[in-house]
Order: structure tokens, then sequence, then C-alpha cells
């Protein structure tokens, strides 16, 4: 049974800077085990945390191959200096307006009438203005 690992190579050098298992399973396989302590870390690691923050370096190629193949090739160290990839967020807003009741009163009683009447009276009274308002139960100009 072939071991399978996730490896990150860089596109520059063409080497590689991280690798880990693809299976948590076989973290405690012997092979692995013996790997990861020949290389250490960061070469090769157990934790897929580390691995991924590896893997979105910039320019870094996440690919899966056997530990067989891997291991023919496993000298081929990255040293390059890599920063994080630059990722750009694209937020979307979706504007979500309630639907607003407009509560009227369609009962209207005889005290709403007169106190509006009052109110304009009070202001013709004293000699404020009341604009284009029409009084509702006078018939006065």
């Amino acid at each position: 049974m072939s071991i399978q690992i996730k490896v990150a190579f860089c596109t520059e050098c063409r080497g590689y800077h991280s690798a880990t298992p693809s299976d948590k399973k076989n973290i405690n396989h012997a092979d692995v085990t013996d790997h990861f302590f020949y290389h250490g870390e960061p070469f090769f690691t157990l934790d897929s945390a580390t691995f991924d923050k590896a893997s979105k370096l910039e320019n870094t190629e996440v690919i899966t191959m056997s530990l067989e193949e891997h291991i023919k090739h496993d000298h081929l160290y990255c040293y390059c200096d890599k920063k994080t990839a630059i990722s750009k967020n694209n937020y979307y807003y979706e504007s979500l307006e309630p639907a607003t009741e407009v509560l009227m009163s369609e009962k209207w009683s005889d005290t709403d009438y007169y106190f509006k009447d009052l109110y304009y009276t009070y202001n013709n009274f004293h000699g404020l203005v009341a604009g284009n308002h029409n009084n509702y139960n006078s018939s006065r100009p």
C-alpha cells in the first residue's frame, strides 16, 4: 500500500518547502514517522495546519504524490524567501430593507378635527402663519 502525501513545491526553484500525509490515519505509520524524523520541521510536518500555512505562500504549488516517489527527490529543498500570497477578498453586501407598514388611522374621531381646527385658529389668532393648510371644519376662506 502506497502512502499518499501532499507536497508544497516552489514554482521558482522547483524545490519543496513542506509536506504532510494526505490522510490523517497515516500519521502513525512507520514510514511516515521515519521520514518525519529524517527531515524534521518544516520540510515534513504531521500538523495539517502548518502545511496549510505553507501552501498559502506565494509561488507555491501543491501536488499529491506517493511517499516512495517523494523519497527519490526529497533532497531538493526550497530556501527561497516567500511572502504570504496576497488574497483579495470580495465582499458582497445585500441590503434587506424591511417592509415598512404605514399605519393609517381609518377611523377619524370628531376630536381629531376639533384639535386641528383649534391649532390653526390659535396660530391665526397669535399672528403665526399656518402655511397652506386647509381648515377641515371651517368654511372660512
